[in-house]
């Protein structure tokens, strides 16, 4: 196996604005939990090159600034300025970090016109990682406002010509086959820092067919500071777990694979790598992430999404796509190929097995 970028369910076309402010924009759908809506605004220093011009608020006659006496402008958002503004601030991967006002305005999507649509200006943007296209960023539960079940299936990146959605509501797919497990309340830590992802509980491991005795269902428990847990999350690309299981985990998987003659090597940011001859990519074996709900919530995560495949001077390595952490992150490459359903209003995340390249359709050019 090669491994490729996913393709994700990632970008939505919204029309900001009115009047001489309107504008098209592309936004990247980053993680699943986030309510805020932002974007890079005229004047924004520093600031990452888009499409399209910056947003440009002073054009649009329909934009008003949120104040900060506003009782939407409450954790995490705070007021500046005596009360007239309304301060955010949201911190993503790889360093990023953005701030400004928040503002409202007619958002378009989906065929529909939204009004006054609360969103951030962002006047600085560090690190902002938007591949030169992005105007801003969007949560899927800022998409989905107003309704309380959305949906999303991963693909592989081999079908570069191909696109993804994300469903709301009644156009979420039924499957028999899906599991359920809690999606667990978000704590006031989370609300004052629009943390991403969501938590579920996870309570055990297997390797193949065995249980891993030595995982112990408070590995992955959320502490009273706020600590560990375990989320579910689009914006990690692979999954982290928590040090103390991640150790019985590559200890678990590197005897297995030692028993059958393999030789370990060592890779940069990889905690286990082996030499992939043939017949040792037949001895890679799935993962499965047992969860509390259902007898059979189980996500099984199969040795394609387990394991990348890559190069070094003697050949190829299949090196363990799982880093040790803090707390826990299934991250988007252990969801290939898994439908994710979250229904918010029950508090509930259901999951079921399904070739998502078949919810796919040839991409169009963003002009």
């Amino acid at each position: 196996m090669t491994y490729t970028p996913l393709r994700l369910p990632k970008a939505l076309v919204i029309g900001v604005g009115t009047g001489a402010g309107h504008q098209d924009y592309l936004f990247q759908v980053v993680d699943t939990s986030s309510h805020l809506i932002w974007m890079q605004c005229m004047g924004c220093d520093p600031h990452s090159p888009q499409r399209h011009r910056l947003f440009d608020s002073t054009t649009s006659p329909t934009y008003h600034l949120v104040a900060g006496t506003d009782p939407f402008c409450r954790p995490p958002y705070w007021s500046e300025f005596n009360g007239e503004a309304c301060a955010f601030r949201f911190d993503g991967p790889r360093d990023m970090s953005v701030e400004g006002y928040l503002g409202t305005d007619q958002l378009t999507y989906n065929n529909a016109v939204h009004q006054n649509v609360p969103f951030g200006c962002a006047h600085k943007a560090h690190h902002f990682q938007n591949d030169g296209v992005f105007a801003g960023v969007i949560g899927a539960a800022a998409v989905a406002r107003g309704l309380t079940r959305f949906s999303y299936c991963l693909f592989h990146g081999g079908e570069t010509n191909r696109q993804g959605f994300l469903r709301f509501g009644t156009d979420v797919p039924r499957n028999p086959r899906y599991r359920t497990t809690e999606i667990l309340p978000a704590a006031a830590l989370d609300a004052a820092h629009d943390s991403s992802g969501h938590y579920v509980s996870l309570v055990g491991v297997s390797l193949g067919a065995r249980r891993l005795d030595g995982i112990r269902p408070e590995m992955f428990a959320r502490r009273e500071d706020g600590q560990g847990g375990c989320v579910v999350d689009l914006g990690t690309p692979v999954t982290v777990m928590a040090r103390a299981a991640y150790d019985v985990v590559e200890e678990a998987v590197w005897s297995d694979l030692e028993r059958h003659g393999a030789e370990r090597v060592g890779r940069r940011g990889y905690g286990l790598c082996v030499r992939a001859s043939e017949a040792m990519k037949g001895r890679l074996q799935s993962l499965s992430l047992h969860f509390s709900g259902d007898e059979e919530a189980v996500l099984v995560v199969a040795p394609e999404q387990l394991f990348l495949m890559m190069d070094d001077e003697q050949g190829r390595i299949a090196c363990l796509a799982v880093t040790p952490g803090r707390r826990t992150v299934i991250g988007a490459l252990q969801q290939v190929d898994t439908r994710f359903v979250f229904d918010l209003k029950d508090s509930k995340l259901s999951f079921a097995p399904e070739s998502c390249i078949r919810d796919t359709v040839p991409s169009k050019p963003f002009k």
